[in-house]
C-alpha cells in the first residue's frame, strides 16, 4: 500500500512538473515573439516534451492560456479575502481586481492582450469554462461571503446569512459588469490601448463609487 501511494505521488508530481514546464515555456515565448506567432511545436520544444504530451494536458494553446486565466480567478479570491478589514465589500473587490489586473498587464502583457483583447470579453475562457463570467461572479461572491461572515458573524465560510449573501452577490455582479465595461471600452475605442485594463477598471470602480455617493 505504501509503495502504491508513493508511485501515485510521483506520477502526480511529474504531471504537475510537466504542466508547469509547458506554462513556463509558453510564457517565455509569448513575451519574446507574441501570442499569435507562438506555436504548440515551439512551446513543446522549449519545454522539452513531445507534442502528444502537450495535448494530454491542453487541447490547444488557447486552452493553455485559458487555464492560466482561471488560475487568475483563484488569485483574485485570495486577494479579496486578504484586503484590510477597514474596507467595505465594494472597496475590497475594487482594490483587489485593479491591483491584479495591473499585475497581469505588467508581468504578462501578452496574456492580458490575448485574454482581454478577445473579440468577446472572457470568450477565451469558454474553452475550459462554459460560463466564465458566472464563474468569476461566483468566485468574487464566495470570497466576500467568507470575508463578511468572518467579520460580522464569525460564521463558517460560505454559510453566511441571507443579508451577507445578498451584499456579496450584488457587489460581485457589479464588479463583473465593471470588468466587462473596461474590456469593451478598451477594445472599441482607439487610443485607450496604452491605458491598460487595470487603469480602465480602476476608472470604472471610481465612477461607480462617485455615482453611488450622489444618490
Amino acid at each position: 500500500m505504501k509503495a502504491m501511494s508513493e508511485a501515485v505521488g510521483r506520477r502526480e508530481a511529474n504531471k504537475q512538473a510537466t504542466r508547469a514546464a509547458l506554462h513556463q515555456a509558453a510564457e517565455q515565448l509569448f513575451a519574446e515573439q507574441g501570442y499569435e506567432a507562438t506555436t504548440v511545436a515551439q512551446i513543446t520544444e522549449l519545454a522539452q516534451v513531445g507534442e502528444r504530451t502537450f495535448y494530454r494536458y491542453f487541447g490547444s494553446k488557447e486552452d493553455l492560456l485559458a487555464d492560466r486565466a482561471l488560475a487568475w480567478i483563484g488569485r483574485l479570491e485570495d486577494a479579496i479575502r486578504r484586503r484590510p478589514p477597514s474596507e467595505n465589500s465594494y472597496q475590497a473587490v475594487a482594490c483587489a481586481m485593479t491591483t491584479l489586473a495591473g499585475d497581469l498587464a505588467r508581468d504578462k502583457p501578452e496574456h492580458q492582450a490575448a485574454i482581454f483583447g478577445a473579440q468577446q470579453p472572457l470568450a477565451l475562457l469558454h474553452r475550459v469554462e462554459p460560463r466564465p463570467a458566472r464563474r468569476l461572479e461566483q468566485a468574487i461572491a464566495g470570497a466576500l461571503a467568507d470575508r463578511l461572515g468572518a467579520e460580522l458573524t464569525a460564521a463558517v465560510p460560505r454559510q453566511a446569512s441571507p443579508e451577507i449573501m445578498f451584499e456579496a452577490q450584488l457587489v460581485a455582479r457589479v464588479a463583473v459588469a465593471a470588468l466587462r465595461t473596461a474590456i469593451l471600452w478598451q477594445r472599441n475605442h482607439t487610443g485607450t490601448e496604452g491605458q491598460g485594463i487595470g487603469h480602465l477598471l480602476g476608472e470604472a470602480f471610481t465612477r461607480l463609487g462617485q455615482l453611488a455617493g450622489h444618490q
